[in-house]
């Protein structure tokens, strides 16, 4: 868990992360949590920061056969007119 920690800490556009589980199969695990990035953010560009994590993450930590993140917005600010 720490060592995936420490690569979302490296991306600044994830502003909080919960509900971390991990799975064993077999001698890997499967993990899964949720991220949560700028509201304002579009959707293609939240998933895309997910698809590139979780790459990532894979690439770096041999122990993990799957990452599974789910992507939600922070607080919308609303912009003046």
């Amino acid at each position: 868990k720490e060592k995936v920690l420490d690569i979302i800490k490296k991306h600044p556009e994830i502003k909080k992360v919960i509900h971390f589980n991990s799975t064993p199969i077999g001698y890997q695990y499967q993990i899964s949590f949720t991220i949560y990035v700028d509201g304002n953010m579009s959707t293609f560009d939240s998933h895309a920061i997910a698809n590139s994590l979780e790459r990532e993450i894979e690439k770096e930590i041999p122990e993990i056969y799957l990452t599974v993140i789910h992507v939600n917005p922070t607080e919308i600010k609303k912009k003046n007119k």
